[in-house]
Parts: structure tokens; C-alpha cells; sequence
């Protein structure tokens, strides 16, 4: 078997045609077409160009040497960039070469890659508001990401470089968190996501205050690139610390496992490999007792990309995800096998590859030009 073209669709997303989700289809000679997301916002129209240039590494090629052709496109681009835009189209072609794989086999793709740990995933949705975080634990859900009000810019301020804290952010913060604890009670999960917004201390600070919420996880209290930072934070705090959306491939996650930085990483599929890489990720994470919650607001491409790797990583805690009540609406049915929620988990997929396939007729009402 060989792979023949490879497509990208660019659709767009509830963020706009500006942030379109970026889907990957790898044809091969006998019939087999592999799908993949590369979505990486807002750069959907850079993202398609990365996978055009990447192609001629892979058409003419068995579909069935993942790791050589990873490694083929990883080294052919590395005086470009091996982050952000690059890292994501490998990411689509990568998970489609999985699907194509598993077609041929017959078996999803967390049995290729040594059987699933787990039959159903236990997931996050998100709620800015106390009425928000009881609606979605009243469908089941049983954990929830709450956001807190944010204080604007002071006047003449254009950036948003890290910050201190007020006091009354502080404490506006604390009340919120507080009336979404209490809509929801005690048995629902329940994290938040400072989005790396402020400084150490004023991180540090809001992190002590917010103790009592009994955060799951505190996301990205100040940015990754600075392991001293957050492990200074992780030091002062009692309530878990994590980071990971920021972060690509196993070498971006190797010095903040190795430091104990933070509690848990957030690696993204489609932001930091593919499937395989986030694996090699996870067991680094594994091996310093670290769980692993997925970053993954994207697509239900990306969604079922990752409930493949969730299905099988021994120490997975929680994906996140967002389904067409909270996205746009037309998520699901770009697929013909969209996720499936049932008692408050995601089912782990049992057909064959990826477990579903893009409905063209979908695909083209909201195709976006790039």
C-alpha cells in the first residue's frame, strides 16, 4: 500500500473562517483514506501551506512506517520551526496514517498501540457562570472548567503581559468560584484556567486563596516557557498545577517532567505530534507519577484522536471537551461518527482506525477558502 495525495479541508469553526478547524485526508492505491486534524488557531491557511510542503514526504510512501515518516517530516522542516504551525500539520498527517493503519487491520487504533487501559473516558466541559456549571452537572457531566471574571486592560494598556492581582480581582474571583462550587456540590470536580495571566506571586497569591474551591487542577497560572516560575508555584501552592497547551513534542514537555514543574501536563494531539508523540509524552509524565488531561478544545476529529490515546495511556485523568452545545452547531455532523456521551463519560470508539470519516456534503457547506 502506498499513500497517493494527501487533501486539507479548511471548515470553519464557531470562531470564524479567520480560525477555521484544519482537517487532513491521506488517499492511498488501495482505497483507504486516512483522516487527521491540524487545527492550531488561528493559522488555518499557513497550517494547509505546511501540509502541502510536507506532502512530498509522504505520497509514494508505505503508510504503514509511521515513526519513519514522522521523523522524515520532523527533520525535512527543522530550520523552519519544529512548533507551533509545523508540528500541527504533522499532527493531522500523522493521525491519519493511524486511521489508515487501523482500516487496514481492523482494529481501532489504541489496540495498535497496546489496548485500551479503560472502555470510557471521563471528561470537562466548560462554564463561566454558577447557572452554567449547574446546567452541565445536571447532564452528567462530572467535571467542570470554570472561568472567574477577568479585569480589563487599565486605560492606554494594548498588551497583556503578566500582572499582579488586585485585591478586588481577588476576592471577585473567590466569590465566583464560590457560587459555582456551591451550584454543583461537592461530588463534581471542579478546575479553573488563569491562562497565564499573571505574575508568580500574584499566581501564587490567587492559587492560596482559591485552595478551599478544591481545584482538580489550576491551569496555567503563569506561562511554561519559565520552569523555574512554575515550579516556584507548584512549591507554594496545595492545589495540582498544570500546563501543556504551549507545549510540542516530547522535547518541549522533557525538562518540565524531569523538574517536577507542575503536578499534570495538558499535551494537545494535534498540537504536539500526534498520537504516538503524546503517548511518548505520557509515559515520561508516567514515570514521575504524573496524570494527564489533554488540551483539547478543537475539533470532533481532534476529539476522537484523542480518545484514542485516552483509551489507552495508563495514567489519563480527564479530557477535555466541548461538544456542539457549546460549539457551533454543525460540529457533529461533519462526521459520520461523531463522539458519543453516556453517564457523564466519552465512549471509547471501537471501529476500525479513527472510528469515523468526514461527510463531504457537510465538508463543503462550510469550507472556508485559504
Amino acid at each position: 500500500m502506498k499513500v497517493t495525495r494527501i487533501e486539507t479541508h479548511l471548515v470553519r469553526s464557531a470562531r470564524g473562517e479567520r480560525s477555521p478547524w484544519v482537517f487532513v485526508q491521506v488517499f492511498t492505491d488501495e482505497g483507504l483514506i486516512g483522516l487527521g486534524d491540524a487545527t492550531n488557531w488561528p493559522g488555518g491557511a499557513i497550517i494547509k501551506k505546511a501540509i502541502e510542503d510536507l506532502s512530498q514526504f509522504v505520497v509514494g510512501e508505505d503508510p504503514f512506517h509511521i515513526e519513519y515518516l514522522y521523523y522524515r517530516m520532523y527533520r525535512a522542516l527543522d530550520q523552519v520551526g519544529q512548533t507551533g504551525v509545523v508540528i500541527a500539520a504533522i499532527s493531522g498527517i500523522e493521525i491519519a496514517l493511524w486511521d489508515i493503519v487501523g482500516q487496514a487491520l481492523g482494529r481501532p487504533i489504541y489496540d495498535l498501540i497496546g489496548g485500551p487501559c479503560r472502555d470510557r473516558v471521563r471528561f470537562y466541559s466548560h462554564a463561566a457562570t454558577p447557572e452554567q456549571c449547574a446546567l452541565l452537572a445536571e447532564k452528567g457531566c462530572t467535571a467542570i472548567k470554570a472561568y472567574f471574571p477577568v479585569a480589563p486592560l487599565p486605560p492606554g494598556e494594548r498588551i497583556e503581559l503578566p500582572r499582579s492581582i488586585s485585591l478586588a480581582e481577588e476576592r471577585a474571583a473567590l466569590a465566583h468560584m464560590r457560587r459555582c462550587r456551591e451550584a454543583v456540590g461537592d461530588q463534581i470536580d471542579i478546575a479553573t484556567d488563569v491562562g497565564i495571566r499573571y505574575t508568580v506571586s500574584a499566581a501564587i497569591r490567587l492559587g492560596n486563596r482559591l485552595e478551599e474551591i478544591g481545584l482538580i487542577f489550576y491551569e496555567e497560572p503563569v506561562g511554561p516557557e519559565n520552569i523555574d516560575s512554575l515550579a516556584q508555584v507548584k512549591a507554594a501552592l496545595n492545589v495540582p498545577v498544570c500546563v501543556g497547551e504551549r507545549r510540542y513534542t516530547r522535547f518541549g514537555f522533557r525538562d518540565l517532567i524531569a523538574a517536577q514543574a507542575v503536578d499534570m501536563i495538558m499535551p494537545d494531539v494535534v498540537r504536539c505530534g500526534g498520537i504516538l508523540e503524546t503517548k511518548k509524552i505520557a509515559a515520561m509524565a508516567e514515570s514521575y507519577y504524573m496524570q494527564v488531561s489533554p488540551h483539547n478544545p478543537n475539533s470532533a476529529v481532534a476529539t476522537m484522536a484523542s480518545l484514542q490515546l485516552m483509551a489507552n495511556i495508563p495514567n489519563a485523568l480527564l479530557l477535555e471537551f466541548v461538544d456542539a452545545e457549546q460549539d457551533a452547531d454543525w460540529r457533529d455532523d461533519l462526521l459520520t461518527d461523531p463522539p458519543e456521551v453516556e453517564d457523564g463519560y466519552l465512549k471509547v470508539p471501537t471501529k476500525p482506525g479513527l472510528g469515523t470519516g468526514l461527510v463531504m456534503k457537510e465538508v463543503e457547506k462550510y469550507r472556508v477558502d485559504g
